[in-house]
């Protein structure tokens, strides 16, 4: 669905790092691997909620972004 109950965008937003054309990483994944972002589970668009639920741990678990400034 392109937008939420409270008509939110909902969209995966690729990058092209290398300037081939290609559109190979993927932001949403990237900022919630950096610990920039946390994952929201917006049904049914959950295609990738397992791949941004893995990145949300691993960064948590290495302290990484915003969890580095949190108390565990």
């Amino acid at each position: 669905e392109p937008r939420d109950a409270y008509g939110r965008l909902l969209a995966y937003a690729w990058l092209d790092l290398d300037g081939d054309g290609a559109h190979e990483t993927l932001l949403n994944a990237l900022l919630v691997r950096e610990g920039l972002a946390t994952p929201l589970r917006i049904e049914p668009n959950v295609a990738r909620a397992g791949e941004f639920a893995d990145a949300a741990r691993a960064a948590h678990a290495a302290s990484r972004g915003l969890w580095g400034a949190c108390d565990r």
